[in-house]
């Protein structure tokens, strides 16, 4: 074999040698990227990788997305919401108060029978919200017009449940069930457990402390709620809703004739029976609907000679603040309201 034949074989020898290095090494890197992806995408430690930059955090709407669909039940069934609801209308004020409570806005609302508006006290937080006539008498052409995407009402409104439920998915509620029942399911349509949760134990703590220092100010002294109307003086129960506030809540104590009202919130009396009541302290409740009617009781001579009139512990509170909304908002200011006349007062 001559030079030149032995200068090829060396040559072709040492090609050879280095394109196998040479594909040995892109095996090795190739190796090397899917082992890293492997890793990357088999991780569930909840921590980017050293060799993958972190993920960017998801947006809110992202977030909230998450949390659908979500099934609420209700009065009517069930009903699952896809996505949290944008257009929401409501059939009773106290939906207003409880979506305001944890961050929310209805987009349109009715009003309490009797008003013109909305709430006093809620008037500086709503934006927008589109009249969608009373509670008494929801106005189907506006809830038309505002094209929601849900519907909140109460069993208040049960006959119209079959015209309203034909323009949007619709939820209805208990009209008496507990404020807190009512904020979970709200707080649940929008997403905002946490916040609702929020309100419900800064209530709690509230109600807790006053409790302690009404029952150290007041001793064994009853307290009653009574609201003149033109069929007589009604007394306001245990088991009414604002009774539940101010005896089970605050744990003031109701006179006998309270306690006996067992199958209904409430019942009503005469002129001539207010002395039978017996309270060493009265919530007199009155507003447009029935001034009139207080009016009357404040200046007769049955009212004006019981001791508690006589002594400066009777209060005047607005009735439909007291009776009428039951949202979370409405809710502490009767409570604020009650415990700084009862605790200011001789």
């Amino acid at each position: 074999m001559n030079q030149g034949t032995k200068g090829q074989m060396a040559g072709s020898k040492g090609y050879a040698a280095h394109k196998s290095r040479l594909l040995m090494g892109l095996m090795l890197v190739l190796i090397l990227v899917l082992t890293a992806c492997g890793a990357g995408a088999g991780t569930d430690s909840g921590k980017p990788s050293a060799a993958t930059p972190a993920e960017t955090p998801a947006n809110e709407e992202t977030q909230t997305a998450g949390a659908y669909p979500v099934t609420i039940t209700h009065m009517k069934g069930e009903l699952t919401l896809k996505e949290k609801p944008k257009t929401i209308a409501v059939l009773d004020v106290k939906f207003l108060d409880q979506l305001l409570a944890v961050g929310e806005q209805a987009a349109g609302s009715v009003i309490a029978g009797g008003n013109t508006t909305f709430p006093e006290y809620l008037s500086d937080q709503l934006g927008d919200v589109q009249v969608l006539g009373t509670r008494d008498e929801p106005n189907l052409e506006a809830i038309v017009a505002l094209d929601p995407d849900l519907i909140l009402m109460t069993d208040f409104q049960e006959k119209e449940y079959e015209n309203v439920s034909k323009i949007a998915p619709t939820i209805v509620l208990d009209f008496y069930e507990d404020w807190r029942d009512t904020l979970a399911t709200v707080a649940k349509i929008t997403d905002k457990q946490d916040e609702a949760e929020t309100v419900r134990k800064a209530y709690e703590e509230k109600v807790a402390g006053l409790k302690t220092k009404l029952s150290e100010k007041m001793g064994d002294e009853t307290v009653a709620l009574i609201r003149p109307r033109k069929e007589g003086i009604r007394v306001h129960g245990l088991e009414h809703r604002t009774g539940g506030i101010l005896y089970e809540d605050l744990g003031l104590k109701a006179p006998a004739l309270v306690q006996e009202i067992k199958d209904d919130t409430s019942v009503e009396i005469s002129m001539e029976k207010v002395p039978d009541i017996g309270a060493d302290r009265y919530f007199l409740l009155s507003d447009e609907l029935f001034a009139a009617e207080a009016e009357v009781l404040e200046s007769s001579p049955v009212w004006k000679s019981l001791d508690p009139v006589k002594n400066n512990r009777a209060y005047d509170v607005n009735a439909t603040l007291w009776i009428a909304y039951y949202g979370p908002l409405a809710i502490n200011i009767i409570v604020d309201q009650a415990s700084e006349a009862l605790l200011g007062s001789n």
